[in-house]
C-alpha cells in the first residue's frame, strides 16, 4: 500500500499518486461537483474503453484501492466530460 498525497478543496478530498497520477472518482466529482461521479465514470467507461489504458488500480492505505489515471488519460477525459453533464445532473436527480 502507498500513501496517496491528497488535496482538499473545501472539503472533498482530491487523491494523487507520487507519480502525479490522479484518482479518477475524485477529480470527476470535483469538476461536476456531484456525487454521481460512480455512474458518470461508468458510463465513461463504456462508451471511451480507450480511457482504460491510461488506468492503474492503486491502493492507498486511506482510501483504499482506487483507479488512478495518467495526464494524458484526464486530458481525454477533460475533453470529453461536457458529453456528461446532463447525464450526471439526470444520474443525480
Amino acid at each position: 500500500m502507498e500513501e496517496a498525497f491528497t488535496v482538499y478543496m473545501d472539503e472533498n478530498p482530491l487523491a494523487f499518486t507520487e507519480d502525479g497520477r490522479v484518482a479518477v472518482l475524485d477529480a470527476i466529482r470535483m469538476v461536476l461537483d456531484s456525487d454521481s461521479a460512480p455512474v458518470v465514470w461508468e458510463k465513461m467507461k463504456e462508451e471511451h474503453p480507450e480511457i482504460l489504458r491510461h488506468c492503474q488500480d492503486r491502493a492507498f492505505r486511506e482510501h483504499g484501492t482506487v483507479s488512478v489515471i495518467d495526464k494524458e488519460g484526464w486530458e481525454k477525459i477533460w475533453m470529453i466530460l461536457p458529453e456528461y453533464f446532463l447525464y450526471a445532473a439526470q444520474a443525480a436527480a
